[in-house]
């Protein structure tokens, strides 16, 4: 029997081409995710592997009618259950279904008007699958994914994307976002083999929606800038190639938004396609880091808050878009001038717990003990300062500078293309948006971004009530 010790080793998978942005010159983002769809290699920029399950990114009109060859491309067959919610099943429901109707599909429609990825709707969905199917259709923007993303993953299934708006960047994501016993938190999810879209399909939704798709992209603004601090006063994971892929698609966004605010078929589908590059970002990383920061922190806050207060929701993307307003915001309250700030008392941890319990309500006790109840300080924090003024030096003060034009610039973006720049404009008060920046950080502890850097220079709250009375931008 041969000796497994003189085996030979394992051959690594070659790096894509793709991987080198160099590579990327006169490419378009859309080009360039396709480049990455079904990767599976070691990385020689982060030394991490690297993997999309993602195979087809296919945005195209009349895309539904070629579903079934399409479908056997990617070798799934069999019953497929398709899974609607009221809205998309009148907007893309009869084109989708008459597309699958060789496979004799099942359906499966949430016909909630509060619609979340919570535990009611992946029970529904979960009981759905008494249809036996072979694999599951996500018809709809972010939460439908979301809802089919976990279940899909839970049930051993693949699962393909049609989506109906340019809403969001999940698409691509291999986890998951949902609220469970009130809480927001991200869970294990599967990625869909394909995204698939009809460009007409996305240019008829709402124009709130595309508003969205824009202000979830704009997020990586200040995601990005956070994600490079937390590797280098953190020393979290970082990979310089998902971090440029990330960086391309907010420029091809940003150059969209004109074209995006006249509602042009082609300029949304585009969207479509950036919103989906991101989503590969997430999956190549293993994590929503590339494209979720302090402004995520800000959406996930006031989510969490409506859905304790019973309040109707609304669109993940118009809340990143605030909280990205926010973070431009504030990283120029911190570092406009081009220096460190000077260190201020910061909250005490008495005060910090009933502030927390009074945000937060039932899921305090969670909070509280997730939390650190007292930001960093003494030797420690000297030492993270040191390594925070190298890296701006380096490279944050240049980006810092830029969020002076872009600020005002991106707010208008937003307003163009029909979304809101203040939180009133989504029914939310002052107080609303004070816990939103002072506290959004307390949703994910582990993750550091510009409001608890703002904390522990003593700075958070006082800038959190300056937005509240005057958000940026």
């Amino acid at each position: 029997m041969p000796d497994p010790a003189l085996a030979p080793a394992p051959t690594a998978a070659p790096v894509p081409e793709i991987a080198d942005p160099a590579t990327w010159t006169g490419r378009s983002a859309a080009d360039v995710a396709r480049g990455f769809l079904g990767v599976d290699y070691a990385c020689p920029a982060c030394g991490r592997r690297h993997a999309v399950s993602t195979r087809r990114l296919e945005t195209r009109p009349g895309v539904a009618r070629d579903l079934v060859p399409l479908l056997a491309d990617l070798g799934l067959s069999g019953r497929p259950l398709v899974v609607f919610d009221a809205n998309t099943r009148a907007a893309a429901g009869d084109a989708l279904l008459a597309g699958l109707d060789p496979l004799a599909p099942a359906t499966h429609v949430f016909r909630r008007d509060d619609l979340h990825a919570d535990e009611a709707a992946l029970g529904s969905l979960l009981a759905a699958l008494a249809a036996r199917p072979a694999f599951l259709v996500s018809c709809g923007s972010g939460t439908v994914t979301d809802i089919v993303r976990y279940v899909a993953l839970q049930a051993g299934l693949p699962f393909v994307s049609y989506a109906t708006a340019a809403s969001v960047d999940g698409f691509a994501s291999s986890v998951t976002p949902l609220i469970v016993d009130g809480f927001k938190r991200t869970y294990p999810g599967k990625a869909p083999l394909a995204i698939l879209a009809d460009p007409g399909v996305l240019a008829a939704a709402p124009r709130r929606m595309t508003a969205a798709g824009f202000g979830d992209v704009l997020g990586k603004v200040t995601a990005l800038l956070d994600w490079r601090l937390a590797r280098d006063l953190d020393g979290e994971a970082h990979c310089p190639t998902i971090d440029a892929l990330v960086d391309k698609a907010v420029v091809e966004c940003l150059a969209l938004s004109g074209a995006l605010a006249r509602s042009e078929p082609s300029a949304v589908g585009t969207l479509l396609d950036v919103l989906a590059l991101t989503g590969i970002a997430m999956q190549l990383m293993g994590t929503s880091r590339p494209a979720s920061g302090a402004e995520h922190q800000v959406s996930h806050l006031l989510e969490m808050g409506d859905i304790r207060r019973h309040r109707p929701g609304s669109l993940h993307g118009d809340k990143v878009g605030l909280g990205t307003l926010a973070g431009m915001g504030l990283y120029l309250r911190l570092f406009g001038d081009g220096n460190l700030p000077a260190q201020r008392p910061t909250m005490p941890a008495r005060v910090w717990e009933s502030e927390v319990r009074r945000v937060f309500g039932p899921q305090a006790d969670a909070v509280v003990a997730n939390n650190p109840h007292e930001p960093l300080s003494g030797a420690a924090w000297d030492a993270q300062k040191r390594r925070l003024a190298a890296a701006l030096d380096a490279y944050g003060h240049g980006i810092v500078q830029g969020y002076r034009t872009l600020l005002p610039a991106a707010a208008g973006m937003i307003e163009a293309i029909g979304g809101p720049v203040k939180p009133s404009q989504l029914g939310y008060s002052e107080q609303d948006a004070r816990d939103a920046v002072g506290f959004g950080k307390e949703v994910n502890a582990a993750k550091l971004t510009v409001m608890r850097i703002a904390e522990r220079f003593g700075l958070l709250y006082e800038f959190a009530e300056a937005a509240a009375a005057d958000w940026p931008g």
